[in-house]
């Protein structure tokens, strides 16, 4: 009798609740539709059937037939009202639910756990962040999106409800199960964000389930695995933990979940979960907050409940408890047969399931299934990994990063030409995609060791990294469960700790903020910054987060221990150095840099060159970054971005322009200086009054070029001439295009020695070194070279030789010398003459087999041979480098100057070598070639006329585009093994893809 009453009551209030409460299940556009179909399959199904439809049971798409078996069995016969997918994939998924739809009577409820996405179950899908990271970006429109983008992929793949979001507040670091899947510790804050991703899933025609309630933020237990326990009043609980509940309510949620919970203050039968309880579930959740969606309880297999009560007596008392949809039940059919007993004796009124049933169709229509279409197969990979779903996936990662601690404002990183910085990899192989993006801003030395290391392996990394003054420590490893220190092992945290007092020690957590509590005084450190996962996106975008390439502005949604607490957030506002996405990240067609891929690969295949380096950057993000073919065409190892290259003729404005410009700042230079101001030339006065400007514009009147190294061969048969007009077996080696060299010219020891003295210091080329006076007969036949009409534009490498010695002359320090410190404030410590000095010849793309010069492959040395005769330094060519590292100066030169929080050259001082104010028939600017649109260009004819970059002889090109905010860096090897293969001009490859790049960044050609 005690028990008819409860039931009486229960029903009474799901009178209540119908008759005064707007109902979330219903159809706001077609109501009367909705209860049409309802009414109609209701009077179809026998009792046993609507029972039936209160079963969601649990089916996997990675088990075997077996399995399928069982699943449609219950379907088939016992007419269950849903499934809950567990592991598997989207496919497999996809046959299976259109399998099980084309047997079910009633079309079938399907759910899943996607709090971050489908990859919470299924592979081959995206994982979005937990809700801990959304917490995080304090943007609740994100939340809408990444739940409106979780809803489309759920739809796409036939499922209707997410068992979404968790509201639970997270007040308890030392909780097992929740944590990071809160989204935060702050009742409001789960609150706007809990119903952000409600409405995102709702909008988009996915049903919402807010869950665990009424709680499970505060507890010291999983109740996957027992009965955690809530010892709070109910003041609190109501004031706290009910909080987001009684809010979302009001809202139009549709369903929530209710958890596995011991709550004395709620209810004092303590053995009676909250599940199964009537106070918590009839009375105070539909009674009195007056919630009348769907009611779900907690999977019914987890120990929680199931430790303590027989799978029948479990499902029956929470059907009695008020849930409406027995979720994971086990001993179905045992359970249907029971409940119709009840209600055959009347220990249960018919009505009370028949209230459930309707809900449960209510809700079924209110997904579409009223309208069921089986799931289409074709495209789902490619549906379920949009694009689109990346881009955003990156815009919560990117405004969830949190520096919670920045001394003296190192963060980000600045003055790297001071800093010798090592990175430790806490976790063995785990941070490769942060190491990589490290790489991208400067040089750094990796250490790797794994957190259950030894104390004495720990102390021994601490004696590897004493030459190193800056350390970032990446921690990989990072659990979310207390019971496993939440990954933090002891000596791994008096590593960081002892690390703190010897050296500017900057931390990246990845992983949960809890794990901050785990190091001794973390104050102690340079910086330290949370990124709440290890995911490639996460260590992608922290480590240009502490080089300044993107700005920061996450704050703790948790205290992480007792100094940095919630809210706790420095923001980095200011973008200071590039930033690496990807193309959909800026709206860039994807379809256009695919012709990209072939256009360059097609080069290869042609033999225009063996590989090259292409890079575009647009508002200073790179998101085009590519390396192609081979260092040669026969190496066994491929390119990649880091491969050094002689970059030629670039040299003239990543080397001697920037010198210029720097001795144009500081007023020791201008256009109108002479040459005779800063070289002694009282012998050429010719030469003496040459103007800086028209050397800079190639309007001097110099001749192009002077094969000075023909003055330096000799033959080993003298009577053989060097050269003749035409080929014979003597004279095989073409040169210039015109003439042939013969096979007994060789280098006159006048000039060379194959062994290293005070006599012959130059490095020419493998054990070839040039006299210490080549110089002084370079420079006389220079000076002895005659002036041809002077105003004209003739291309000519003899005036940056010249600009070399007016800057050598005027700092007393080599080229080298002088601008190598712009390259390592810069972060381009990848650019260098003479690379062979401080790089592998693995890491450098080898240049011409020389026959008649060096008579070798050159490999590590500069091609030009002028510059090769002048030990490899000179101001027209020699410098080699990355598309990475030139994309850097190119971007100093956009930003008028300003690079890396650092101004290099004065306001105004780029735009007045680039694009100064003359109108000539010369296009050059002060050192930059432009753009030409009548004929032959070095640019794409897409180019604006503001952009400006230079071409190099072994088939490279660097450019900027002030007017598109765009840069573009082509590098290759074009002349090896011959410079006489001219394919990747004459086919205009270099322009053809800088073409393309600007159609793709005006989304041109899309679906061409």
């Amino acid at each position: 009798m005690k028990r008819f009453f409860s039931f009486l009551f229960l029903l009474i209030s799901y009178q209540i609740v119908y008759s005064q409460n707007i109902n979330p299940l219903v159809c706001k556009t077609d109501s009367v539709q909705q209860a049409y179909w309802v009414d109609s399959v209701f009077n179809s199904l026998t009792l046993k059937e609507r029972i039936a439809q209160l079963f969601m049971v649990a089916a996997y798409s990675n088990k075997d037939d077996l399995h399928t078996e069982e699943i449609a069995t219950l379907i088939e016969k016992y007419k269950i009202g849903g499934l809950i997918f567990f592991q598997g994939g989207p496919v497999r998924q996809a046959q299976l639910t259109n399998y099980y739809q084309s047997l079910s009577k009633v079309p079938l409820l399907i759910g899943i756990d996607a709090e971050w996405g489908l990859r919470m179950r299924l592979d081959s899908t995206i994982s979005y962040p937990r809700q801990i990271t959304l917490g995080a970006t304090r943007d609740t429109i994100l939340t809408y999106q990444m739940a409106a983008d979780i809803a489309r992929q759920l739809k796409r793949i036939g499922v209707h409800i997410n068992f979404a979001p968790v509201i639970d507040i997270n007040n308890n670091p030392n909780n097992p199960v929740i944590g990071t899947r809160s989204f935060g510790e702050n009742r409001d804050l789960v609150f706007k964000h809990g119903l952000a991703y409600v409405k995102g899933l709702q909008d988009n025609g996915v049903l919402a389930c807010i869950k665990h309630f009424p709680g499970h933020g505060d507890t010291n237990a999983d109740s996957h695995y027992t009965l955690p326990v809530i010892d709070h009043t109910a003041n609190r609980i109501d004031s706290i933990e009910l909080y987001p509940f009684k809010n979302i309510f009001s809202k139009g949620v549709a369903s929530v979940m209710v958890a596995h919970l011991q709550i004395p203050s709620l209810e004092p039968d303590t053995l009676l979960p909250s599940t199964l309880s009537n106070r918590i579930v009839g009375q105070k959740l539909i009674s009195e907050l007056g919630f009348n969606g769907l009611v779900i309880t907690d999977a019914l297999n987890m120990k929680g409940v199931a430790a303590h009560f027989d799978a029948v007596d479990a499902n029956i008392r929470a059907l009695y408890a008020g849930n409406d949809i027995l979720l994971f039940p086990g001993e179905i059919e045992r359970t249907i047969n029971e409940i119709h007993n009840h209600i055959a004796t009347g220990r249960i009124p018919e009505e009370i399931i028949n209230i459930k049933c309707k809900k449960v169709l209510m809700a079924k229509y209110k997904a579409g299934l009223n309208a069921y279409n089986p799931i289409k197969i074709e495209n789902l990979y490619a549906d379920l990994n949009a694009p689109s779903s990346l881009v955003l996936r990156r815009r919560i990662i990117k405004k969830s990063i949190t520096v919670v601690h920045n001394n003296d404002n190192f963060l980000p990183i600045k003055r790297l030409d001071t800093l010798k910085i090592a990175y430790i990899e806490i976790g063995t192989n785990k941070g490769d995609d942060f190491r990589e993006q490290l790489e991208l801003y400067t040089s750094i030395k990796t250490f790797s060791i794994d957190p259950y290391s030894s104390q004495n392996e720990f102390d021994e990394l601490l004696s590897l990294i004493e030459p190193y003054n800056t350390v970032i420590i990446g921690y990989h490893s990072i659990s979310n469960r207390v019971s496993k220190n939440f990954g933090i092992t002891t000596q791994a945290a008096n590593f960081i700790f002892d690390l703190s007092f010897r050296k500017k020690t900057v931390l990246s957590l990845f992983g949960t903020p809890y794990a901050l509590s785990k190091i001794p005084m973390p104050s102690s450190l340079t910086g330290i910054i949370i990124s709440y996962e290890n995911s490639f996106d996460a260590q992608n975008l922290t480590a240009q987060a502490i080089f300044g390439g993107l700005p920061v502005s996450g704050k703790l949604a948790v205290s992480a221990n007792g100094t940095f607490t919630y809210d706790t957030g420095i923001e980095l506002p200011n973008k200071i150095r590039l930033g690496y996405g990807i193309p959909d990240e800026l709206g860039i067609s994807k379809e256009v840099l695919e012709k990209v891929d072939s256009i360059a690969n097609g080069a290869i295949a042609t033999g225009a060159t063996p590989g090259m380096q292409i890079l575009a950057a647009k508002d200073g993000v790179v998101f085009y970054n590519k390396a192609f073919g081979r260092p040669t065409y026969v190496s066994e190892y491929g390119n990649d971005i880091r491969m050094l290259y002689d970059v030629a003729s670039v040299t003239k404005v990543s080397a001697t322009l920037p010198s210029i410009m720097m001795l144009y700042d500081s007023g020791k230079i201008d256009f109108n200086s002479e040459l005779g101001d800063f070289i002694k030339l009282k012998e050429f006065p010719y030469k003496a009054s040459l103007k800086i400007g028209d050397i800079l514009r190639h309007q001097s009147g110099l001749a192009a070029w002077i094969p000075f190294y023909i003055n330096t061969l000799t033959s080993l048969d003298p009577s053989k001439p060097l050269w003749t007009e035409e080929f014979d077996f003597d004279h095989p080696y073409k040169f210039n295009g015109k003439k042939y060299a013969s096979r007994f010219a060789y280098p006159d020891p006048k000039f060379y020695s194959t062994d290293s003295s005070s006599s012959f210091p130059n490095n020419v080329a493998y054990r070839i070194y040039s006299s210490i006076s080549i110089s002084d007969s370079i420079y006389k036949w220079i000076n002895q070279s005659p002036i041809i009409e002077p105003g004209k534009y003739r291309y000519s490498d003899l005036g940056f030789l010249y600009l070399q010695r007016v800057i050598e002359n005027s700092t007393s320090k080599k080229l080298d010398e002088y601008i190598t410190p712009l390259y390592k404030r810069l972060g381009m410590n990848y650019t260098t003459f003479n690379p062979y000095k401080h790089f592998d010849t693995d890491r450098i793309a080898p240049t011409e087999f020389d026959p008649v010069f060096r008579k070798q492959l050159i490999w590590g040395h500069v091609h030009d041979p002028a510059a090769a005769m002048l030990g490899g330094i000179a101001g027209h060519a020699g410098l080699f480098s990355t598309a990475n590292d030139l994309a850097k100066l190119m971007q100093l030169y956009l930003n008028d100057g300003v690079y890396g929080g650092e101004r290099f050259f004065k306001p105004g001082t780029v735009q007045t070598f680039a694009n100064p104010s003359i109108n000539d028939e010369n296009r050059r600017a002060y050192g930059f070639d432009k753009p030409v649109y009548n004929g032959p260009s070095p640019a794409g004819q897409l180019a604006s006329p503001l952009s400006f970059g230079h071409t190099g002889f072994t088939g490279t090109i660097v450019w900027a585009d002030p007017a598109n905010n765009f840069i573009y860096v082509f590098l290759s090897n074009r002349v090896h093994p011959t410079a006489e293969n001219n394919k990747l001009s004459h086919q205009d490859y270099r322009t053809k893809i800088h073409d393309l790049f600007y159609q793709a960044i005006n989304n041109e050609g899309k679906g061409n």
